[in-house]
């Protein structure tokens, strides 16, 4: 009998014990946890959007800027007194515009693999001395909307002048010109946070990876460095000479040029990117018939590389010699199409 009592009186011990546990973690969780880490998260669907297959066109403001189009050629976008004036190209009509209540937006960029846009906004008090900008997402098919925390305590000469997206990864980087020489490189993860990465400077072309976390970007000594995201560490893209980086297409081959004593590019080289190996010979050449500034090698998300010729209005894909004409400024080719405008209208062709 004395054993028996001496049983039961554990396990009551060991059923109060459980019980205190569990209404200690259930307090944490539900008055800490879920309110001091609230975790937002955005899934982009996937679509097999049909691009263009005839000749399409818009009129375009003369005041208009950051003049695009989406990735199939379906939709254009500018900006316009503060917001992005869209135009459906197939279904020729306007669609509404993209306005944010917290201020005038001054850049957006398209995503590279469906319709949508990703902005910011700039906006400070009357008598604040630093400045915040918010970076939002708008769906042009389904209207949704999407922000991200907000970036504070910036100077109020601050400006977003990139942004790169990942959708298989959900991994944001905004890169914002704080000075005349430099910029600061800011990241938003998947558990929706938002968190200082590097500085670099403003000249600094930065390209995320498709499908690791890794963002890649220009130092101040012409080399091209790799940030690790998962490990936040950084390596060195290995190359004897100055390079300047050109872009990564949608299998994360990258893609950059070997730069002369004025800059401009001499010679293409593109291959996988590969930490453990360090090797030289590891990267495909293209050897250029002329110098080229970096904004003239165009680099498509199936890995077609072009070269545009302003002066004779050619783009000539460099892997088959291929040539591409057209009338007027250039402003973008993908694998779907070549757009350009001429006489305050954007015409796009596929190809």
């Amino acid at each position: 009998m004395k054993t028996i009592k001496i049983i039961k009186r554990i396990y009551k011990w060991i059923i109060l014990s459980i019980l205190i546990q569990v209404l200690v973690l259930a307090y944490l969780n539900f008055n800490y946890l879920l309110k001091e880490h609230d975790i937002k998260a955005t899934s982009y669907d996937i679509k097999e959007n049909a691009p263009i297959k005839e000749d399409s066109s818009m009129k375009i403001p003369s005041e208009a800027s950051s003049l695009s189009v989406s990735f199939d050629g379906n939709y254009a976008a500018y900006l316009l007194e503060g917001k992005v004036c869209l135009y459906d190209l197939k279904n020729k009509e306007e669609k509404t515009s993209v306005t944010d209540s917290n201020g005038d937006i001054n850049y957006f960029k398209w995503l590279p693999d469906r319709n949508i846009i990703i902005y910011s906004v700039n906006s400070f008090g009357k008598n604040s001395e630093t400045e915040k900008i918010l970076i939002s997402t708008k769906d042009i098919e389904t209207d949704n909307n999407h922000s991200y925390p907000v970036i504070s305590g910036l100077s109020k000469s601050s400006e977003v002048t990139d942004i790169e997206l990942s959708p298989l990864t959900n991994m944001v980087y905004v890169k914002i010109k704080t000075s005349s020489s430099k910029s600061r490189i800011y990241k938003f993860d998947i558990m929706y946070q938002s968190n200082f990465v590097i500085n670099v400077g403003n000249s600094a072309t930065i390209k995320e990876a498709n499908l690791s976390d890794k963002l890649f970007y220009e130092d101040s000594e012409n080399r091209i460095q790799i940030w690790d995201g998962k490990r936040s560490s950084r390596t060195r893209l290995s190359y004897k000479n100055k390079v300047a980086l050109i872009g990564l297409d949608s299998e994360d081959t990258v893609y950059f040029g070997e730069t002369n004593s004025d800059g401009k590019l001499t010679k293409i080289l593109y291959g996988k990117y590969d930490n453990t190996d360090h090797s030289e010979n590891k990267w495909e050449e293209i050897q250029l018939k002329s110098s080229y500034d970096k904004k003239d090698i165009v680099i498509t998300e199936n890995g077609n590389i072009y070269s545009i010729d302003t002066e004779k209005n050619v783009a000539t894909n460099l892997k088959n010699n291929s040539e591409v004409k057209y009338e007027g400024e250039f402003i973008g080719i993908s694998d779907n199409y070549i757009a350009y405008s001429k006489d305050n209208k954007l015409k796009v062709n596929p190809l």
